[in-house]
């Protein structure tokens, strides 16, 4: 029963979240769609147009890429004060604060698949079609799903002590951006350095997403299984941070 009334407070609360995001905005939900666009045809025309990058689909390279990131961006900066905007609810009453986080990261969630379709679209007319290895997106959706998750937890938990936390992941989201093959293809990356730079498990979802939809290439298992255990990992570690500091929220916010 416990659970089932944590589920129902976790849908209300993403609907509401989602709302609530886009109510003074005079197009509203169009800005979750419009975002992405705009920063895709921005990093089109300066890296394809004017640097003449080489790479095949770039329109979709650059697109998937930054779907991705921009729920990273969106979900984590959102969910790190949402403690702190429900702190009267926390001090008040028997609160499962988790559900907060889960709600937000699904919130962001739904603008993600707003994207995908729009992602899908641009496939008809490019003329990229999509093949049977396809299917497995959304195995690579929950794992993005669960990675973000994990990252929300731990900031969530860090915040109400530690305010300047903000400014800090702001830079951070900055840096690695540039330091996720978003752009640029991770071939570009020196040899001596890829091993390292392909433990960011950003970059190894967005490349296999890329592989699965746009290059029609089945990953290999055993970096499959590596962007799982990495993504796991972060997640069960970010919930454990979150339980621990969880009795002492109420006194912090």
């Amino acid at each position: 029963m416990e659970l089932k009334n944590h589920l129902h407070l976790i849908r209300e609360f993403t609907i509401d979240n989602f709302k609530l995001r886009y109510k003074n905005s005079s197009i509203g939900y169009l800005w979750s769609i419009l975002t992405p666009l705009l920063m895709l045809a921005t990093l089109y025309v300066v890296f394809s147009i004017i640097m003449n990058l080489d790479v095949p689909h770039y329109q979709l390279f650059l697109l998937i890429g930054i779907i991705f990131w921009n729920f990273l961006s969106e979900a984590t900066t959102t969910s790190m004060s949402l403690l702190l905007a429900h702190g009267n609810l926390i001090k008040k009453i028997n609160f499962p604060n988790y559900v907060i986080i889960v709600s937000s990261c699904l919130s962001s969630f739904i603008s993600l698949l707003l994207n995908l379709i729009i992602f899908f679209l641009f496939t008809l007319i490019f003329n990229v079609k999509l093949t049977a290895i396809a299917i497995i997106l959304p195995f690579y959706l929950i794992e993005l799903f669960i990675l973000v998750l994990g990252i929300s937890f731990f900031l969530s938990a860090l915040y109400p002590k530690f305010r300047e936390l903000s400014h800090i992941w702001s830079f951070l989201l900055l840096i690695g951006f540039w330091a996720t093959p978003i752009i640029y293809r991770e071939t570009m990356v020196p040899e001596k350095y890829l091993k390292y730079y392909m433990l960011n498990p950003m970059a190894r979802l967005i490349n296999e997403t890329r592989d699965i939809l746009i290059y029609h290439y089945t990953p290999e298992l055993r970096q499959v299984l590596i962007t799982l255990i990495i993504c796991i990992l972060i997640f069960v570690l970010g919930l454990l941070f979150f339980r621990k500091k969880s009795p002492y929220f109420a006194e912090e916010l």
